[in-house]
């Protein structure tokens, strides 16, 4: 089962006074166990001098053994300073964040609140000045911003200035309003090596800053049970990581971030040794994406990926190993299509970058520019051959809708029709890139087929809906009018006084199904 390692406990009661422990811990060894017992025989017969000559031979055997320890332990001291030092300069850096939400009950549908609560790390951003806090988008999913605390290291608690989230990597950053607190170091994920040690910081069951170290167990992990996390290549780690953890830093012991806690496997619920990171590389890209641009610009081949590359279908193809990713089709008109890439190719390399599974593949596409030509190294009929792509838009190589022309003429709230394609419409208001959702989108969306509206594929950071809407929320009501179309959002949205209010009903997939959000726009 997997699990989140954020946390909706708010109390953790100590159960340490009552438990039992099953094991018991003797110095001396038998000598010291034969003495004991000897005492214990002749306490009514032994001499005061025979007793402190037995007490003066088990302290000189205490002592003989801590004597030997302490030489041993100067051979691994300098691994324990590392740790030390690790959490020294990492732990300022991590912030507990409480998060008030919440959430209609199903067959009441009463709203209830609740708070959820995990873990952060303070950075600094490559292309923008300020601190910014790394985290999960499921620890505030759902969360106002004023409803959103995060406490420093030394007890203070701020609120974020802005919110920036992206579902499909599960990674949101906040924005801080000062920039005197301690940052800590982005290092290179992908330089991470399968048995090295890491070190995990964050707050497990709402336990400040607490440290655990492990060793990177794997690397391009992907979980079938997160569906609703699209970028995976998670490291996998045994160090320690509870519910609560969720979004705190995953270390080398160089004290770099190496990678952002996500989640567990786990039957019960807590670490059980298998514990899953989102890579700091993905993690900055995503960060750098949405403070830029307010959302992610993923680009797209435009293919189908097998999700099982096994060795008899490898052996098929004439590979002696399962390597890559294996096609399973292309969409027509596609930027994979207009490259020449067929149904059953085996994309070896990208971007001059070995392929290792799909979900490498897909998040070497995803980080590539929109635009940009890929030299790819596919296995066709038994033998390399080499072609260039050039990198679609995902939003719009899903929607079937071919990438805008430069110079286009049109002002963020006019209407762009598609006469080549009659069943999709794109269109912008208030900052917002709509199209209308139809069954067939539904379905790519992974939507219920019911949903009707219009589906927003594109956010202007300066769009006053920046910091409320995600993309692929379905705008389906405008002042308690149904939505059917993007057009018919557009002419709503155009139609409204300059200053008049507008109640927006949003919505959104979750956890649990489609969940309806209403919003207020001055």
């Amino acid at each position: 089962m997997m699990s989140r390692s954020s946390s909706v406990i708010l109390v953790v009661t100590s159960l340490a006074a009552g438990l039992v422990l099953g094991f018991s811990l003797g110095r001396g060894g038998p000598v010291s166990a034969q003495v004991g017992g000897s005492l214990r025989g002749q306490a009514g017969s032994m001499t005061p001098e025979h007793a402190a000559r037995r007490a003066a031979e088990v302290s000189r055997q205490d002592s003989q053994i801590y004597d030997q320890l302490a030489k041993e332990y100067e051979l691994f001291a300098h691994v324990d300073r590392m740790f030390e030092l690790v959490s020294k300069a990492v732990s300022p850096s991590v912030v507990h964040i409480v998060a008030q939400k919440t959430a209609r009950h199903e067959e009441s549908q009463r709203i209830k609140k609740f708070e959820e609560t995990g873990s952060g790390v303070i950075v600094r951003n490559d292309r923008n000045p300020g601190l910014y806090v790394l985290t999960n988008h499921h620890v505030v999913e759902g969360g106002k911003i004023a409803n959103i605390r995060i406490f420093l290291h030394d007890g203070r608690a701020l609120t974020p200035e802005r919110i920036w989230s992206d579902a499909e990597a599960d990674i949101a950053v906040l924005k801080l309003d000062r920039d005197d607190l301690p940052a800590a170091r982005l290092g290179n994920s992908d330089t991470a090596v399968v048995g090295s040690w890491v070190v995990a910081v964050g707050s497990p069951f709402g336990l400040m800053h607490s440290v655990s170290q492990g060793i990177i167990s794997a690397r391009s992990r992907h979980m079938d049970e997160l569906e609703d996390v699209k970028n995976q290549d998670f490291l996998q780690t045994d160090a320690a990581i509870n519910p609560g953890n969720s979004g705190g830093p995953l270390v080398n012991l160089k004290g770099e971030v190496i990678g952002i806690n996500n989640s567990i496997a786990s039957n019960g619920g807590g670490n059980e040794g298998v514990g899953f990171s989102i890579p700091i590389n993905l993690a900055r890209w995503i960060m750098n994406e949405l403070i830029s641009n307010g959302h992610v610009t993923r680009g797209s081949l435009g293919v189908d990926l097998q999700p099982k590359f096994r060795q008899e279908d490898a052996t098929t193809l004439g590979l002696d190993r399962p390597q890559g990713a294996w096609i399973g089709k292309v969409y027509p008109e596609s930027p994979a299509a207009r490259g020449g890439l067929h149904d059953g190719d085996v994309i070896l390399k990208f971007g001059g970058v070995e392929i290792h599974d799909l979900n490498h593949l897909i998040n070497a596409v995803s980080m590539t520019p929109v635009g940009v030509p890929a030299d790819v190294l596919i296995w066709r009929d038994r033998k390399e051959v080499t072609i260039r792509i050039t990198v679609g838009d995902r939003e719009r190589t899903l929607a079937g809708t071919p990438e805008p022309q430069p110079n286009r003429g049109a002002e963020p709230a006019d209407l762009i029709r598609r006469p080549d394609r009659p069943g999709v419409t794109s269109s912008f208001a208030m900052g917002l890139e709509l199209i209308s959702l139809n069954p067939q989108l539904a379905l790519r969306y992974q939507l219920p087929a019911s949903v009707r509206g219009a589906m927003i594929v594109g956010i202007d950071p300066e769009s006053p809906l920046a910091t409320i809407c995600q993309l692929h929320d379905v705008i389906a009501k405008i002042n308690e009018q149904s939505i059917q179309s993007a057009e018919e959002a557009v002419k709503l949205i155009n139609e409204r006084a300059e200053h008049d209010p507008m109640i927006v009903s949003l919505d959104r997939r979750g956890n649990d199904g489609m969940e309806r959000y209403t919003i207020r726009v001055p």
